[in-house]
């Protein structure tokens, strides 16, 4: 039996425990973990930022936080084991394991990205259809942003741009810095960045970036009114998620027949919100998720994106020049230091090692 630590989150608070790990089912293996990373997701739920249980999804256990009892809210406080991003090594195999979902034989040793909880821990077992083995092309750093890489790289092939077209990122952090790039790579003539932290909108610049606003100091919309003559924007993309304040941004900005690309995941009611624009301006509105399907099909999308990351389409240096990492023990002094400094959370991955 291995002990290994785990975090579990509550509104406000992080704590990390202790729990021994049971033994391996047929389909299923124990990774060692090399690196995890933190996802925004995980910070709007530590602000209290969460799902009520009548807007649950219908997707069933394999959206749940860990082991959650039947018919019971997904969201619910305590959440944990966390971590749903991060990547290791196959150091144990159940009697039954053989291939990965999508193909691929399944040897100890292999170096694997994680698809499901839980990754802010030193070992972890899971079912072998959760795990995908890390393209020979890439770094085994990379690799570790197995989910959070393949879901953007998926959404900017997805996005609907083309060439000539006026592209307006809202949020551009991990997500909407790969959204950003995939604008620019595919022939936009304008691409506006949007953020409320400047470093981040630094970077987007340094990107290729036209034009960057800053929504903490002027209107973004009112801005992007002027940039475009009163036209809004031939894409919209939404990747800020949480309360629902860049999907709003993003309607707001989009123009007649333009498309909503709405990456972003929005866990609280949007107040006063109106569908009216969707009907009469006859928006292309495109769910840039990649993993919430069949296991089959998310996998499929996840092997699509790093196609392209394994071309070096995308510029990853300098995600990791603008990012932090810490070690595991250190995880509830980043998330409470994070929060009480919103504006100066410019790291575009916080990467947390064993």
């Amino acid at each position: 039996m291995i002990e290994t630590r785990v975090v579990y989150l509550e509104p406000g608070k992080l704590t990390v425990d202790k729990m021994t790990l049971p033994a391996l089912k047929p389909t299923q293996v124990l990774v060692k973990t090399h690196q995890a990373s933190v996802c925004g997701s995980e910070r709007y739920f530590y602000r209290g930022i969460n799902v009520r249980p009548q807007d649950e999804a219908r997707g069933g256990s394999e959206v749940q936080l860990g082991e959650a009892p039947a018919n019971s809210h997904a969201h619910a406080y305590p959440m944990g084991p966390l971590g749903h991003e991060g990547g290791g090594e196959i150091v144990e195999m159940g009697s039954g394991v053989e291939e990965y979902l999508g193909g691929g034989a399944v040897r100890i040793g292999d170096r694997v990205g994680s698809l499901i909880y839980p990754t802010f821990t030193d070992y972890w077992v899971t079912d072998i259809r959760h795990i995908q083995p890390i393209p020979a092309g890439v770094s085994y750093e990379v690799g570790c942003l197995y989910e959070p890489l393949g879901c953007a790289a998926w959404a900017a092939l997805h996005a609907g741009y083309k060439l000539g077209d006026v592209v307006a990122v809202n949020g551009v952090g991990f997500a909407g810095n790969i959204l950003l790039q995939g604008a620019i790579k595919s022939g936009a003539s304008k691409v506006i960045a949007i953020d409320m932290v400047q470093a981040k909108l630094d970077v987007a610049k340094a990107l290729g970036a036209d034009y960057v606003i800053n929504a903490s100091e002027v209107d973004p919309v009112a801005a992007v009114e002027e940039i475009t003559k009163g036209e809004g924007v031939d894409v919209a993309v939404e990747a800020v998620g949480g309360a629902g304040a860049g999907l709003v941004q993003a309607l707001d900005m989009v123009a007649h027949n333009g498309t909503l690309a709405l990456y972003g995941d929005n866990y609280a009611p949007i107040k006063e919100f109106c569908f009216h624009r969707f009907h009469e301006d006859g928006l292309d509105v495109r769910n840039l998720n990649a993993v919430h399907y069949t296991p089959l099909r998310s996998i499929e999308h996840m092997r699509e994106a790093y196609r392209v990351v394994e071309r070096g389409v995308f510029d990853l240096d300098i995600i990791f020049k603008h990012s932090v990492t810490y070690r595991l023990d250190e995880l509830p002094t980043v998330f409470q230091n994070e929060t009480a400094h919103l504006e100066q959370q410019g790291s575009l991955k916080t990467i947390i090692l064993p």
